[in-house]
């Protein structure tokens, strides 16, 4: 940890904060490798830059280009706006290494949701890729096809936005816009899905950003971004409606009356922390984009205590949060085997260029 580093990120007491890998085109979220190996040179963690690159950080923190030109379309950087757009889900699945990675394209001079299976040999570069699904309506803006999880059942879990365009595809059975999905592992449907022959698992979201599954209880948490108001975290059961475009708060465990900009999110269930910690949920908030400085909305990590039962919120603490004079705001988010890991989407210093200037950073308990 340095000096420069403290300068920039307030961390909660009793942790501390540092650079892992710099130099990223805006990282978007993170993934680790299930069991990483004893290897200095062995994948840790994977990184998906929005505008169609992926990383890999290797146990000795060096970063490689795992694959690059995933999207046939050429971003246009604005943010708010259709710069938000590229590839945002990314999950390893545990038994192969494989990659799965959700991402929006064109066709035809309209844009399209899909995922690709991606596989490697050593786990440094891409070999093959498959689409496993596409031909999913979308926008080149938010509200696009966004995490991938894998379940304790082994399906890939898919949220996807409503489109932006019409809010009621979120209630559309037909539609599989502003749903979370479930399918098999080759893209195919599962014959336990809530609704015989459909992908649907749940309906009723407006842009779903992020997703974790909670040992505890063996279920699916998302985050979800309201219009103006009711940025949301809710529990998502099979056959559930969350009310969207008639509500944010339908089915949610809590709610921000003033929009924060949730993405990733994770649970402390692994030891990373002090037992106290433990079965906490952590959100990254990312506020307003290219906000400059500390924010009253966004650019910082919140940690929540939920009962048991997640039906309500027992503890609620500003955990990490900027107060450099740069664009930083935290995006990805995830435990890694030795602590809690996050990007800055935009870094420290791009403004609103075209740099790539990104971070990953890393927060331990001090001991």
């Amino acid at each position: 940890m340095t000096d420069d580093v403290n300068s920039r990120w307030w961390v909660f007491p009793g942790f501390e904060i540092e650079v892992i890998a710099t130099g990223l085109d805006l990282p978007a979220n993170i993934c680790f490798v299930p069991e990483p190996k004893d290897d200095p040179l062995a994948p840790l963690l994977y990184v998906n830059e929005l505008y169609g690159q992926v990383k890999v950080i290797t146990v000795d923190f060096s970063v490689h280009s795992y694959a690059e030109g995933l999207l046939n379309y050429q971003p246009d950087h604005k943010f708010p706006g259709t710069g938000e757009s590229g590839m945002t889900g990314i999950v390893v699945e545990p038994e192969s290494g494989d990659l799965f990675l959700s991402m929006i394209y064109e066709k035809d001079g309209k844009m399209f949701s899909k995922i690709i299976r991606t596989s490697s040999l050593t786990g440094l570069k891409l070999d093959s890729m498959s689409t496993i699904i596409d031909d999913i309506p979308s926008i080149r803006a938010a509200h696009q096809i966004q995490a991938l999880t894998i379940g304790f059942d082994g399906k890939l879990y898919v949220n996807l936005g409503d489109g932006m365009i019409d809010s009621s595809t979120a209630q559309n059975d037909n539609e599989l816009r502003g749903k979370v999905l479930r399918m098999d592992l080759d893209g195919s449907i599962p014959t336990d899905n809530p609704m015989p022959g459909s992908y649907v698992y749940a309906k009723g979201f407006r842009n779903p950003f992020g997703a974790r599954w909670r040992k505890s209880d063996g279920a699916l948490y998302i985050s979800d971004n309201g219009p103006n108001t009711d940025d949301r975290v809710a529990k998502v059961v099979p056959g559930g409606n969350y009310g969207w475009p008639m509500s944010m708060r339908q089915n949610s465990i809590m709610w921000w009356n003033h929009c924060q900009a949730p993405t990733a999110i994770d649970f402390m269930q692994g030891g990373q922390f002090p037992d106290e910690y433990n079965d906490e949920l952590f959100v990254a908030l990312f506020g307003p984009a290219y906000a400059l400085g500390r924010d009253p909305k966004g650019k910082k990590i919140i940690k929540i205590a939920l009962n048991e039962d997640a039906t309500a919120v027992k503890g609620y603490d500003e955990f990490v949060y900027y107060k450099g004079d740069g664009p930083a705001s935290c995006c990805g988010l995830q435990f890694g085997p030795d602590g809690l890991y996050f990007t800055d989407l935009h870094g420290e210093t791009n403004g609103k260029g075209k740099k790539a200037n990104g971070n990953v950073y890393r927060i331990r308990a001090v001991e």
